[in-house]
């Protein structure tokens, strides 16, 4: 995603749970209790451990796996006189969310420990825990001692509801030689699964170009470039950054292909490989459960679309209305290149020509350059300016804890603290800087679910994980204006997943129907868009009295619009490949696909060579059948923001947001949050507005 980057939650830390209940998330490294004093914080303490030596991840991981299946084992022998809603569903919700709490910092290493054995132990840990989850939601024996007993309030049989729906996903209404099949299947799935992601976490796949081939690009990146000492040849990365920083700036043409090339095929041949019998697994799931594709199975559980049919209704309804206004984009771009580069094959568009060619015309018609932009944007400026806009809108206020034990330098913990009752609510991690084995894109993660416990409400954590560029030539880590949009995104989710006041763990925070999930977080896109938000945000780097001047400031806004109907349609290609490899009914050759989809939707040809599904970690991570969830989650994201548009720092309006979408998880069902947050049924008025399309 070329100029406007849209990261995914992290749900479950990327361990896939094949069920609607994620396993509590939160930290091991001291007891609960302690850990949620709201007056006894020692900021020397951790509230996650990172401090591991080698082989103990592992060993903590087993041994937190082995205590829940004794403690499942043991709700499953309750005699029938013993069993009540207490002893059987409570019981397994706190087992669930007690493990949560001991391996999920475990797991978290994966993502973002320097240390690689460490980090291939937390891989292992993930691939433990979904192999155990796909386990205890196979047992029927747990099923039988839930599935009659009797809530006694609405909380409660909300809870009953989503936990034996969790269970019947799984098939546990099948016999029990089908059963067994199924749960070997999603065993396969999560091995598959896992393996795939982590291919793409270890990835290290260069490109080396010359000094030549680099033209244009800006001198603060081949500052921080290392050579090879035998060609002279300067080094590349395939992360984000840096592929970023080739494709729009770099003016050869052959550069531009041979990064491109390198990027849409990192771990090529071997992640194909698994995504497609990934996708013959999830179809022989999907057809023993009883459904028709394994799309029809995912969206018929913790899906506001609920079936296949609605969101292909839906995807199809934006392709008929976004084809024009791709065809106006990509015609843009092909009279530009003859204008820039005239010859004999300058009407031709290349796959590398279009992220070169938006970000150079965006320049020269709006007189607009990144670098000119990142200039008032210093990263720590504007994460500070976040937390304080954030504070006056949601009523709660940020403070750093120093002296806390992080996982490696630049990382920083923050309590979060309600200006009310000056009440502890929860606390968040922010790790910004880049490093060899770390998680490439950016992603807020749940470590720690809110919960009710015996002793008051447990303290959620979370973390924002993403990657800026450095400093360089003396200037610090500097932000172009897609990233301070990025950085509002994740913070969106940071507060839903830790001002919730759910009361169970499985149905806290961000656990909510997953094509909704994204829909706050987009709403909240709008307010670095606005004048007086980009005041507060913004500080020259060298002079911090100066704002970004009024006129960039104007050109940006005016710009918003710019290329958006390639976005938009580039999004709905991606989830069209998604639909398409889950609806299939066999074999899938996903190259292929993804090359017919592009050039039919995108009106280009694909690289000749590429696996981009090869690195398309959603589809591995949680999203398969469920990528549409971006673009529909922006219906309700544009709706929402129309209470807002006229009022950004509106605390009244905000702690009205608070109060019915982030407090309430997935207590409540979405559709009724939105209504009783509008005022009134939801509508996509405000989103085809936002893209100039009539309905």
């Amino acid at each position: 995603m070329n100029h406007k980057t849209y990261s995914y939650l992290a749900s479950g830390l990327g361990t896939v749970l094949l069920v609607s209940l994620t396993i509590g998330q939160s930290a091991c490294s001291s007891s609960q209790k302690e850990m949620n004093s709201d007056t006894k914080t020692d900021p020397n303490s951790s509230l996650i451990r990172s401090d591991y030596k080698t082989g103990e991840v592992t060993k903590l991981c087993n041994q937190s796996i082995e205590k829940a299946r004794d403690r499942f084992n043991k709700l499953a022998k309750l005699s029938a006189s013993e069993r009540n809603f207490d002893s059987t569903t409570l019981t397994f919700e706190n087992i669930n969310a007690d493990l949560g709490d001991e391996v999920t910092p475990l797991t978290f290493m994966k993502y973002v420990s320097p240390d690689k054995a460490i980090n291939a132990e937390g891989a292992k840990c993930e691939q433990a825990v979904g192999d155990f989850t796909v386990s205890v939601f196979g047992r029927r024996d747990l099923y039988n001692a839930l599935k009659d007993e009797k809530p006694r309030n609405a909380d409660e049989s909300r809870l009953s509801e989503k936990t034996l729906e969790a269970f019947e996903a799984n098939g546990l209404k099948l016999p029990d030689d089908q059963l067994a099949q199924v749960t070997a299947l999603f065993s396969k799935l999560n091995e598959l699964q896992t393996s795939f992601s982590n291919n793409l976490n270890k990835d290290d796949t260069k490109v080396e170009l010359s000094a030549e081939e680099l033209q244009g690009v800006t001198p603060d990146f081949l500052s921080r470039l290392k050579k090879n000492p035998e060609n002279g040849k300067y080094i590349i990365t395939t992360k984000v950054t840096d592929y970023e920083q080739v494709m729009e700036n770099a003016k050869s043409g052959d550069a531009r292909k041979k990064m491109a090339l390198a990027y849409n095929n990192r771990q090529g041949i071997e992640n194909t490989k698994l995504l497609e019998e990934a996708i013959l697994v999830r179809e022989q799931i999907a057809a023993r459960l009883g459904y028709k594709t394994w799309a029809d199975y995912q969206l018929s559980h913790n899906r506001m679309a609920e079936n296949a049919p609605t969101v292909l209704k839906f995807l199809n309804g934006l392709r008929d209305k976004l084809a024009m206004r791709n065809k106006q984009d990509v015609d843009q771009l092909r009279t530009f290149k003859k204008q820039i580069l005239p010859g004999p094959t300058s009407g031709e568009i290349n796959n590398w020509d279009l992220p070169y060619l938006s970000y150079q015309l965006k320049k020269r018609d709006f007189a607009l350059d990144d670098e000119k932009i990142r200039e008032y944007f210093p990263s720590d400026y504007v994460v500070d300016g976040i937390l304080k806009i954030y504070s006056e809108l949601l009523g709660v206020r940020f403070e750093n804890v120093p002296g806390a034990h992080v996982w490696a330098p630049d990382v920083k913990l923050y309590k979060i603290i309600d200006q009310k009752d000056s009440r502890l609510i929860g606390y968040f991690y922010t790790d910004f800087t880049p490093r060899q084995g770390k998680y490439e894109h950016f992603a807020s993660f749940p470590i720690l679910s809110g919960r009710q416990m015996p002793d008051g409400y447990s303290k959620p954590v979370a973390a924002i994980v993403g990657n800026f560029n450095p400093p360089a030539n003396g200037k610090p880590s500097l932000l172009n204006h897609e990233e301070v949009v990025t950085i509002f995104h994740e913070f969106g989710h940071v507060m839903h997943q830790t001002l919730t006041k759910a009361p169970y763990a499985s149905l806290s925070g961000s656990s909510v129907a997953q094509d909704f999930v994204e829909a706050p977080s987009q709403m909240l896109e709008n307010w670095p868009w606005q004048e007086k938000i980009l005041n507060l945000l913004s500080s020259h780097y060298l002079h911090p009295e100066q704002k970004l001047p009024p006129q960039m400031l104007k050109k940006m806004v005016k710009a918003r619009d710019f290329q958006q109907g390639y976005f938009y349609t580039r999004q709905l290609m991606l989830a069209l490949l998604d639909m398409d490899f889950h609806t299939a009914g066999g074999p899938v050759d996903t190259a292929a696909v993804y090359d017919k989809l592009y050039r039919e939707l995108v009106g280009v040809h694909p690289i000749e060579g590429g696996h981009f599904s090869a690195g398309f970690n959603h589809l591995m991570g949680g999203y398969d059948a469920g990528y549409y969830g971006y673009l529909w989650s922006e219906v309700y994201a544009a709706d929402m923001f129309t209470v807002f548009k006229k009022h950004l720092l509106d605390p009244k309006i905000g702690q009205r947001y608070r109060q019915t979408i982030l407090e309430n998880g997935n207590m409540v069902d979405a559709n009724v949050l939105l209504t009783q947050f509008l005022g009134r049924p939801s509508n996509h008025k405000a989103f085809l507005k936002k893209l100039h399309i009539q309905d």
